[in-house]
């Protein structure tokens, strides 16, 4: 994600193809042709999106992209930078909560079919507003563990580096893959730890734009690739249109 934002960022100030502006070793000047302007312009941006600053000693040494990324990368990873990232991510989120209840239902509905139980432990990748516990609750009279997970809870947990602490019956992660340059890791880093399976959800880039969505997308998913990872998948309405949503299934048998 980190290395998403550097890149559009700098494309914008620079005016250079976002292939350029993603190659670690590109210089700044040299390469990208940016002045001390505009690197003064790429870092206030980059704060002001990353939710953090960059100390002035840090930017007067920095020469590359890999050195942006890296000097975003550790004042992003700052707690207190994380908790303000992810609220700031979900005060972003406008829509209603009837707007959003489609997924919860899906994913829900699919969990309890597969036998989820009450003595199960459920981990919550990216649990946002933790809308998911109160639907397994309130409309399918779940009793079990919800633990959620999210940047917002106490600024720890990062995506691109999770690891389970220990087995647990269900893992979910909805709207949670297309954020992720690389889902498919995700999603095997919850199989090996789940003991019965996992629920996903995402958009379906056959119906709609993905990226266009929200500028925190950074990767399209559709039914054949889900299958690929092994899940089964249906179709839904998730976002206004007709099967613009999808929900994938994996089980441990």
């Amino acid at each position: 994600m980190i290395q998403s934002l550097v890149t559009s960022v700098l494309a914008a100030v620079s005016g250079r193809p976002g292939t350029e502006c993603a190659e670690r070793d590109r210089h700044l000047f040299n390469g990208l042709g940016l002045d001390s302007l505009g690197l003064m312009e790429t870092v206030t941006a980059l704060e002001k999106q990353a939710l953090c600053t960059i100390p002035d000693e840090v930017t007067g040494q920095l020469a590359t992209v890999g050195d942006l990324q890296d000097a975003v990368r550790r004042c992003a990873s700052d707690p207190a930078s994380r908790i303000a990232q992810a609220e700031e991510y979900l005060r972003g989120h406008t829509s209603a909560h009837f707007e959003r209840a489609g997924r919860f239902r899906a994913a829900s509905e699919r969990l309890r079919a597969s036998g989820l139980d009450d003595s199960d432990i459920l981990v919550d990748i990216g649990a946002g507003f933790t809308e998911l516990d109160f639907y397994l609750r309130a409309e399918y009279g779940w009793r079990g563990r919800y633990v959620p997970l999210d940047g917002w809870m106490d600024g720890t947990f990062d995506l691109d580096v999770w690891q389970p602490a220990r087995p647990v019956g269900w893992y979910a992660a909805l709207e949670v893959l297309e954020h992720m340059k690389d889902p498919e890791d995700l999603l095997r880093r919850m199989q090996s730890s789940a003991v019965k399976g996992l629920v996903v959800t995402t958009p379906n880039s056959a119906v709609v734009d993905v990226l266009a969505q929200d500028p925190t997308h950074v990767t399209p998913l559709d039914e054949e690739t889900l299958r690929g990872w092994g899940m089964a998948t249906s179709l839904h309405n998730f976002y206004g249109q007709y099967q613009d949503g999808i929900c994938g299934l994996w089980r441990k048998d």
